[in-house]
Parts: structure tokens; sequence; C-alpha cells
């Protein structure tokens, strides 16, 4: 039975204007009724919860606990519903709708864009929205219906329930570094142990690929103790170009300058382990016409 069958589901959309705007009279405005309205329409919910929702501070009002709680979940109901409608607008035509898509900087730059481009030239009304985001946001926006389909480094440590996951490339990672920091013999492999007593420059805890590298660390009886961390893998390849350490990177982002050789790639002993890239969809949220057409593309072998 349900706890509050009387309530209007209309006031929820009131709610989560104001929760949003955290203005009763934007959120008026954004309905197109009164602010008069807005406060009658809270109060009765408040009274039908019977909880507080908002609190002042001064001349700005706030979410009470109860009032973030409630608004996390709204959120993510109104975010599902807005995507089945788009999911609908998108069934009657190709010549509208919006996929919305997930990826870091680097899967978009070097793995996404020739896709990018031959969706568009396939279906050119069709608005792709990329979300740049580190893989383990593009995750749990994913799980909460902010977007379609996210293309991620995979962490073989955390746990995809709930979502599709299908493979989609691999990334090689290599330690890059200018002659400051490579041995004399500039052919000769260096040890993880040795290159642990170097500066290095890596990407920040949050991210999937920091995680990689500090489970091969491990493997390896030792620990990841960056002297550097940044949240971009062109910020890093400049740092080792200012001979500010040895960085940690995707290969295809170092390419051009191990080609002009402006840096070198540090041959190690060990065996670096390759990220796998992959492509996320909820399972609890059906795609849509648009979405789908651009997973063939994802999924299409390149020529």
């Amino acid at each position: 039975m349900a706890l509050y069958p009387n309530i209007n589901f209309e006031l929820y959309k009131f709610f989560y204007f104001a929760a949003d705007e955290l203005n009763f009279s934007k959120a008026a405005q954004n309905l197109h009724v009164t602010q008069s309205a807005v406060s009658q329409a809270i109060k009765s919910l408040e009274s039908q919860l019977e909880v507080t929702l908002f609190f002042r501070q001064g001349r700005n009002i706030r979410l009470t606990f109860e009032g973030e709680v409630l608004f996390k979940h709204v959120e993510k109901a109104f975010n599902f519903i807005r995507s089945a409608e788009n999911s609908l607008n998108s069934i009657k035509s190709l010549d509208e709708g919006t996929v919305f898509i997930g990826a870091s900087d680097t899967i978009t730059r070097y793995l996404l864009l020739s896709k990018i481009k031959g969706f568009n030239a396939l279906y050119p009304k069709v608005k792709l929205s990329i979300n740049n985001r580190p893989s383990p946001r593009s995750v749990e926006r994913l799980k909460n219906g902010e977007i379609d389909i996210a293309i991620i480094n995979l962490n073989p440590n955390v746990d995809y329930s709930g979502l599709d996951v299908t493979p989609f490339s691999t990334i090689d990672n290599i330690f890059i570094a200018t002659d400051t920091y490579l041995p004399l013999k500039p052919f000769s492999k260096l040890s993880l142990k040795e290159i642990s007593t170097l500066p290095l420059i890596c990407l920040e805890e949050k991210s999937t690929t920091r995680k990689i590298l500090e489970e091969f660390y491990k493997a390896n009886h030792l620990n990841v103790q960056p002297s550097f961390e940044f949240g971009s893998l062109e910020v890093i390849l400049e740092a080792v170009k200012s001979n500010m350490g040895i960085g940690f990177v995707s290969k295809n982002v170092a390419e051009q300058d191990l080609i002009t050789e402006k840096i070198k790639e540090v041959q190690i002993k060990e065996e670096i382990p390759k990220i796998n890239v992959g492509i996320l969809t909820n399972k609890s949220k059906p795609l849509s016409l648009a979405t789908q057409k651009f997973l063939n593309i994802l999924l299409e072998e390149e020529s």
C-alpha cells in the first residue's frame, strides 16, 4: 500500500523546479505560474509528507536534509521522464532528437571524433551532446538516466551491474620522459622500482587510468607516490616536456611528440597493463532509435 496515496504528482514538479533553482520566483517563471502558486504547492507537499523541505538563509532558500533526499530521487525521475520523451521523439523521425553521450576528453578526441563525424554525415539533424567527464562520473550519470550511452575506461575492479557493457577498444599506456630523466644508455630498460624513485606525473585519484596504475604498482609490491597530479593527460604531456618528471599517459596522447622526439618512451622491464574501453548502456532504459543508430556507428569496423 502506498505511503502517501493522495499526493498529487504535480506537486513534485513544483518541488523539482523550486529545488533546482533554489528560487521560488525563477521556478514560477519556468512553470509559467505565479510565485504564490509555487509557495502553496510546496506548503501542500510539506504538509502531506509531514517534513520541511526548504529553509531560509538570509535572502536565499536552501534545501533541508529531507529536501536534499527527496530532490535526489525526484531529479532522477525527471531525468528518466525527459529521456523517455526524447526516445519518443526520435522514434517518430531521425529529423530531430538528441543523443546524450558521456566520455572523457581523451576518449572523445582519440576514439570518438571520427565516429561522431560519420554519424553526423548520415543524420545531420540529430544532435550529439557530449558530456566530457572522467569515466566514473560518466557511469554515475548513466545510472541516473542523465545520459544515453557512456564510453569509458573499464576498471576491472568495478561492478557494472545494471549496465550492458560492450567491448569497444583498448588503450596502451606508457611512461614518457625527456632525456633529463632517462638513463645514460637510452635503450636500456628500467624496472618499475627504478621508475618509482623518479618524480612521477599522473592523473588524479578519481580517474580509472590512475586506479589501473595503482593496481600495476601494487602487483609489483610498490606504492604510487606522485609528485604531480593533473586532471588531463594533455597537461601531463606538457609537464613532462617541461622536465617536471616522468609521466604516465595513453600512448595515443603522446604519439606526435614521440615522433618528433620532443619526448621519449621509457622502456620498462614489466608489462604495463592495457586499458579496455567499453560502451555502456542502462539496462533499465530503452535505447532511442537515434542512440541505436549511433551505437551501430560505434561498433562498425574501421575500413
